[in-house]
């Protein structure tokens, strides 16, 4: 059974090809928001299925990562400690990050 995300990122690559293949900057332009909107509904999709988004699945390779290189004799607030910094940052960047929205 194919996921209803799946069709909405194939309506996207369609909608990006038209775009390419479009004859006037305004088409095009059209046709690359219209890209954008598919695979934005696509993500949704995803998480409404209760799928995990990439970037969550990215946070659990990454702390699988840490586990396995992580010292024996490290403690346990430590190695939270090291995935938390390679998930949000380095502590010292944590307060400086400016959200644009």
């Amino acid at each position: 059974m194919v996921k209803a995300s799946d069709k909405f990122r194939e309506n996207a690559e369609n909608c990006q090809q038209l775009a390419e293949e479009a004859t006037n900057a305004q088409a095009a332009l059209r046709y690359k928001r219209m890209a954008r909107a598919w695979a934005a509904l696509a993500t949704e999709q995803d998480w409404l299925d209760g799928y995990p988004s990439q970037s969550d699945r990215a946070g659990q390779l990454a702390r699988d990562a840490i586990d396995g290189l992580s010292d024996k004799d490290a403690s346990t607030s430590e190695v939270k400690d090291r995935k938390s910094e390679l998930i949000d940052g380095p502590l010292e960047f944590r307060d400086s990050r400016v959200d644009n929205d």
